[in-house]
């Protein structure tokens, strides 16, 4: 008898993923939250861990997933025994119930508590934001308090049937809460209740420390101020512009002898400088602190309107020019009225017009033909000329004031022994790309396509799946990061140089790696890679704590 070959697996990085969420304890805990069906073969965890590798290999999550089932090392990659016929969609369905009837937000957030102390991640500072993602089909569901699936305009004003997602996380981007909720809720109401509900987070794993919570301009509310300082936090928020405390910042910081700080880089390299200055104020009864910021990369959004603004009013000036200077006034009075009234009417921002009456002397027409020899008579006419001259130092100080914002904050100058000035603050702040980094996973393609399932309650546990990938990625992302350093970086796809290397990017060094499953003459069963394992490979996984063994 001879070795046969029983079935070849495309594993790429799935082992990795698989043994991850093993490490965190996440079945164990799942199942204690979900308790395991007598009368069911399969067990949520497994349906979980199942979606969880779904949702990650970059397929349409629930799409034919009993067939695809049988495509991967299920026994390896789960746990012995288990079959991929029992992942019908039946058993799937009914499973998705069952995380639902559990509380599945409970669930996830037991899942990244659990996440966090296994990590040992320091809970200090989150960022918080929320987005809406778009899904398609009829939902009917016999509970009104089930998930709204709504229409409304997603935030590029694209009218859309949509849900929402709210998350806060650390700066790595590792959610530590997020929830799955109506498309139509407003962040105004929104952030109020997720603190009350992080603060029980907070307090059911028996952390009562303070803590900062970062969000963006809709978080600036009396209720969202009220509702930070009862869950024992404090606010990092940027300004909306409409407010009266930060006009009045604005403008004070626009005199002359404000006292900014010297210009200062937060980035490695090739990155913004600022400057910063800081006054304080009272806003709905609370004792905030504004910080100005002036950064010298403008934003885009604004700098493409001042240009536009400038390129209209340039326009508006040669229409000007062409209409009055071919326009001729019989007596200076008539002409210096003309003058005063077009100078009223100029709004000009980045030119500046002088304009003057100017005396046209000319032959006087007549009527006829001239008799030989004789005289022309002689007339004069006024005209208005304009100088039309772009105003430099205008405009500099436009762009100044367009990349100034106002961060306004409850933060103590000194918290837990650390110095909290305006830079920190500021720094802070910018963490909040963290969030919105993982805004872009969960409206990548090639994690989250469509979202169509049956029933409402159904979208909401799928939903709340997306976020435990989405905590597992980052996992892993952090993981890795922690052993890629500047001096020792990972030489990624096509020869590059990563010294902060995505999870796409780890990704893409493993997706060639096969597994071979082989029958041996005894009738036992054998795992083998179907080549050796790469430099880098064997490094990541040593990072990782893992070897082959993963794999077979």
């Amino acid at each position: 008898m001879s070795v046969q070959i029983r079935a070849i697996y495309e594993s790429s990085y799935l082992n990795i993923i698989s043994t991850i969420f093993k490490d965190l304890g996440l079945p164990r805990l799942i199942d204690r939250l979900v308790p395991v069906d007598p009368q069911c073969q399969t067990r949520a965890s497994d349906v979980v861990w199942l979606l969880t590798l779904d949702i990650l290999s970059g397929r349409q999550a629930l799409v034919h997933l009993e067939r695809w089932a049988h495509d991967i090392d299920l026994p390896k990659l789960i746990r012995p025994g288990l079959s991929p016929s029992w992942f019908n969609d039946d058993a799937i369905t009914r499973h998705l119930d069952r995380l639902y009837d559990a509380n599945i937000h409970a669930v996830l957030s037991a899942c990244l508590v659990q996440i966090y102390k296994k990590e040992g991640i320091p809970l200090r500072v989150f960022h918080a934001d929320t987005t809406d993602v778009s899904v398609y089909g009829t939902y009917e569901s016999a509970s009104p308090d089930a998930l709204q699936i709504t229409h409304g305009y997603n935030r590029h004003h694209r009218w859309q049937k949509q849900i929402g997602f709210g998350l806060i996380g650390n700066e790595d981007g590792i959610p530590f809460y997020g929830d799955v909720h109506d498309g139509n809720l407003p962040d105004k109401t929104w952030n109020p209740e997720v603190l009350s509900r992080v603060q029980k987070q907070l307090k059911q794993a028996k952390i009562e420390d303070e803590w900062i919570y970062v969000a963006d301009s809709a978080a600036m509310t009396k209720d969202t101020l009220a509702q930070t300082k009862a869950a024992n936090a404090f606010l990092i928020t940027r300004g909306p512009s409409s407010l009266r405390i930060v006009k009045t910042a604005l403008a004070k910081a626009d005199a002359q002898d404000t006292p900014w700080s010297d210009p200062f880089s937060l980035a490695e390299k090739n990155g913004a400088t600022y400057r910063v200055w800081e006054t304080t104020s009272t806003y709905e009864g609370h004792s905030v602190r504004l910080i100005v910021v002036e950064s010298s990369a403008l934003d885009q959004r604004k700098g493409k309107t001042l240009e536009k603004e400038r390129n209209q009013e340039a326009e508006l000036l040669r229409q000007k020019q062409t209409q009055w200077e071919s326009r001729l006034f019989s007596c200076r009075e008539d002409a210096e009225q003309a003058l005063a009234s077009l100078k009223a009417s100029l709004r000009l921002r980045f030119h500046r017009v002088e304009a003057s009456v100017e005396a046209i002397v000319r032959p006087k027409k007549r009527r006829g033909r001239p008799k030989k020899g004789a005289e022309p008579n002689m007339e004069t006419l006024y005209a208005l000329r304009l100088n039309v001259e772009f105003d430099q130092d205008a405009w500099e100080q436009a762009r100044r004031k367009a990349s100034r914002f106002v961060l306004v904050t409850t933060v103590p100058e000194e918290w837990k022994g650390q110095p909290m000035d305006a830079k920190e603050i500021l720094k802070l702040y910018k963490g909040q790309i963290s969030v919105e980094m993982n805004f872009s996973f969960l409206k990548d393609p090639f994690f989250t396509d469509e979202i169509y399932v049956k029933k409402p309650e159904r979208v909401a546990v799928l939903g709340y799946l997306f976020l435990l990938a989405l905590a597992i990625y980052r996992v892993f992302q952090r993981r890795v990061r922690q052993f890629i350093t500047p001096e020792h970086p990972l030489k990624g796809a096509g020869g590059r140089k990563l010294t902060r290397p995505t999870g796409q990017a780890i990704f893409q060094l493993f997706w060639y790696v096969r597994v071979v499953l082989l029958e041996l003459p005894d009738g036992r069963i054998q795992r083998a890679l179907g080549q050796p394992l790469t430099y880098e490979q064997r490094r990541i996984l040593q990072g990782l704590g893992m070897d082959e063994s993963i794999y077979v």
